[in-house]
C-alpha cells in the first residue's frame, strides 16, 4: 500500500526548515504490528460510565479498538445527520473516501505518521452535517486506552455541507495501567461554503504512551473552521495541524496548548495556508515546561498568489519553569503576493522570579504561586475557546496536572466541571 511505503520511507520531519528542531518517537516493529491485532470486546470503565448515559450529545466511546458505545438521537438522525464508524463510511461513501485517501497520500501536508494512520487505521468516525442544518450539541468521540502495548490509530472525517455548522470534541484518556500504548489520530474537517466547523482535542494520556496527531481543516467560500489542540500527557507527542482557506472570505482559528513535565517531549507544528481572496487565519500556541521536559512550537504562514487582502497571524510563546527544561518557538512566513497583512511573534522565557516573590509576599506558598502564574499564562488562550465543554475540560486537566480544584481559580460559577463531565474528566498523572 502506497501510504505504508511512505511511512517507511519518509523522515520524521519532512520540512527542511525544521530538520534540526523536531521530536519524534521511534516506533518498534512490535508497536506497528500491534495495530493489526484482533479487536477484543470490552466494557466502558466505571469512571467513564457517565458517557453512556449522555443522551444530549452524539457520543462514541472506544475502549482500546472496540467501539463500546455509540449514540445519536433519533431527532438528529431524522435530519439526515450521519455519525457512523469510519469502516461503514468507506462502504457507504466509497467514491468520496477513495478520493480522500488519494488526496491524503499525495498531499503536500503528508508526513510520516499520518501515512501510518492512513495505511492501517483501526478505529474512527465519519460525521456529515446536511445542508442548512445547525447542530447545537457537540459530537463527542472518546478513546480510552486501558491495556498495555496496544496501538490505536483513528481516522475521523467531518463534512459540513453549505450553510451548516457543528462542533466535535475528541478526548484521549490513557489509563496508568496501559503502559507502552501508541495512539494516533488523523482528523480531517471539510467546511463547505458558508458553513462552520469546530474541532477540539483534549489529550489526557499517561507518560508511558506515545501520541501522534495530524489535523487538517479545509474551509470553502465564507466558511470558518476552529481547531483547538491540547497536549498534556504522552512520553513523546508529535502534532501537525494544517489549516487551509481555499474559498474566498474563509477564516480559521487554531489554538494550541502544551504542558510538559518530567521528561516529556512535545513537538507541535501549526500551519496556515491562504489560497482564496480575503481570507483570515490565526494560530496562537502556548506552552509551559518544567522538570526536564522539552517543547517545540513550529509553524508557517503561506500566502498564495491569488490570496490578496489576506490577514494572517501566528504566535508561539513558551514559559520555562525549571532550569533543565527546554522550549523552542520557530514561526515562519512564505508570501507570494502583495496587499496582505501577515504577522508572527515568538518568545521563550523563564518564569519571572519577581512575580513569584510578589505572590509569596502576599502569603501564597511558592508552589501555589508558580502554579497560578503557569495557569494564568495559558488563560488568555483558554478563554478564547467558546465551547464550555472544551474550555472547562481543559482548565480541569491543566489544574489537575498541578493538583487542586479548578473552580477555585476561575470566575464562571454557573458552569462546573462535574455538571459538564460527571466524574471522568480528571488528570490522573500529577505529582
Amino acid at each position: 500500500m502506497k501510504s505504508f511505503e511512505m511511512f517507511n520511507s519518509l523522515p520524521p520531519e519532512v520540512s527542511d526548515l525544521y530538520v534540526r528542531h523536531y521530536e519524534a518517537p521511534s516506533l518498534t516493529e512490535g508497536q506497528v504490528l500491534a495495530a493489526f491485532e484482533e479487536t477484543v470486546e470490552r466494557q466502558v470503565p466505571s469512571d467513564f460510565r457517565n458517557l453512556t448515559a449522555d443522551v444530549e450529545h452524539p457520543t462514541a466511546v472506544y475502549v482500546g479498538k472496540y467501539l463500546a458505545h455509540l449514540h445519536i438521537s433519533s431527532e438528529a438522525a431524522s435530519q439526515g445527520i450521519e455519525f457512523i464508524p469510519i469502516e461503514d463510511a468507506t462502504k457507504k461513501h466509497e467514491g468520496f473516501m477513495r478520493v480522500l485517501y488519494e488526496r491524503a497520500v499525495h498531499s503536500p501536508y503528508a508526513e510520516k505518521y499520518s501515512n501510518l494512520i492512513h495505511a492501517i487505521n483501526n478505529v474512527g468516525m465519519f460525521i456529515k452535517i446536511p445542508k442548512n442544518v445547525r447542530v447545537s450539541k457537540p459530537f463527542r468521540i472518546v478513546y480510552i486506552l486501558d491495556r498495555a502495548d496496544e496501538t490505536v490509530l483513528s481516522k475521523v472525517v467531518m463534512v459540513a455541507e453549505p450553510n451548516s455548522s457543528a462542533s466535535v470534541i475528541e478526548e484521549i484518556h490513557g489509563l496508568p495501567e496501559a503502559d507502552g500504548c501508541v495512539f494516533g489520530h488523523h482528523s480531517h474537517l471539510f467546511a463547505m461554503d458558508d458553513s462552520q466547523l469546530k474541532h477540539s482535542t483534549l489529550q489526557n494520556m499517561s507518560h508511558t504512551q506515545i501520541y501522534l496527531a495530524n489535523r487538517i481543516a479545509d474551509a470553502g467560500r465564507n466558511a470558518s473552521t476552529m481547531v483547538v489542540g491540547s497536549v498534556l500527557g504522552g512520553s513523546v507527542s508529535k502534532v501537525r495541524v494544517d489549516s487551509s482557506m481555499h474559498g474566498d472570505g474563509a477564516t480559521t482559528n487554531d489554538l494550541e496548548i502544551a504542558f510538559g513535565d518530567d521528561e516529556q517531549r512535545i513537538d507541535v507544528t501549526a500551519n496556515l495556508h491562504h489560497i482564496g481572496f480575503g481570507t483570515q487565519g490565526r494560530v496562537i500556541a502556548k506552552g509551559v515546561v518544567k522538570d526536564k521536559a522539552k517543547s517545540i512550537f513550529k509553524g508557517i504562514i503561506t500566502i498564495e498568489k491569488a490570496a490578496k487582502n489576506t490577514s494572517a497571524y501566528l504566535a508561539e510563546h513558551a514559559m520555562i519553569m525549571s532550569p533543565e527544561a527546554r522550549a523552542y518557538a520557530i514561526p515562519s512566513l512564505e508570501i507570494m503576493t502583495d496587499e496582505v497583512k501577515a504577522t508572527h511573534s515568538a518568545s521563550v522565557s523563564q518564569i519571572d522570579p519577581e512575580q513569584v516573590y510578589y505572590l509569596m509576599a502576599r502569603g501564597i506558598p511558592e508552589q501555589e504561586a508558580r502554579k497560578m502564574l503557569a495557569l494564568g499564562f495559558f488563560e488568555p488562550v483558554v478563554s478564547m475557546i467558546d465551547l464550555d465543554e472544551v474550555r472547562w475540560g481543559l482548565r480541569s486537566l491543566l489544574e489537575g496536572k498541578w493538583g487542586g480544584v479548578v473552580t477555585e481559580l476561575f470566575e464562571e460559577p454557573e458552569v462546573t466541571i462535574t455538571s459538564l463531565f460527571g466524574t471522568h474528566y480528571k488528570y490522573r498523572y500529577g505529582k
